[in-house]
This record gives C-alpha cells, sequence and structure tokens, in this order.
C-alpha cells in the first residue's frame, strides 16, 4: 500500500504525536489518522468517532478515558498493519523528527 501525506497536524498527549490526512492510491482520503509513538514503535489508526451514549455524553472506559468507535476498520491484521505502515512511511518521510 503507498499513502501520500496530504497534511500533518501535530499534536503531541501521550503516545499520540499527531493527525495525517492522507490521500490513497485508489482516490481515497483520509481524515485525521491517528499516529502514535511509544517505546520507539510508531503506528497508525484509522480515524475513529466519538462513542456517545444515550445521554449525549462521550462514553468513558474504566480508567475514565474517552472511548471512540472506529469507523474502518481491516478484514486481516496483515492489511491493518500495511495500512499502519505506510502511514508512518509518508509521515517520516516529510516530518522523521516527529517519530524520534
Amino acid at each position: 500500500m503507498i499513502a501520500t501525506l496530504d497534511d500533518w497536524r501535530p499534536l503531541a498527549k501521550n503516545t499520540l504525536r499527531g493527525f495525517a490526512r492522507v490521500r490513497l492510491p485508489e482516490g481515497i482520503l483520509l481524515h485525521d489518522v491517528a499516529v502514535h509513538v511509544r517505546d520507539g514503535k510508531a503506528w497508525a489508526s484509522p480515524p475513529g468517532r466519538p462513542a456517545i451514549g444515550r445521554d449525549g455524553a462521550h462514553i468513558r472506559d474504566a480508567a475514565g478515558k474517552p472511548s471512540f468507535t472506529p469507523t474502518i476498520t481491516f478484514t486481516s491484521r496483515a492489511d491493518a498493519d500495511a495500512f499502519s505502515a505506510a502511514i508512518i512511511d509518508a509521515v517520516r518521510a516529510r516530518h522523521p523528527e516527529v517519530l524520534a
């Protein structure tokens, strides 16, 4: 898989390093792909939307962190890993300092 970095918004918080807008060869433009780094490993997560309860409030997990519902999923771990690697390669090519 090949991805082109269309835009980058840095936001360093815990493992998060920022959000990428990426262009895929199929003509797909993905917004808000989260890029994370922990223990020298970098990965990209497809965009998600806040999980909202019946009361309209953002649902939180047992640790009090906001929960998100995926908007894109993959049919195999290999496909998910290829997606992540393509995004990380695109970010690394233009903003290597983000993944250091």
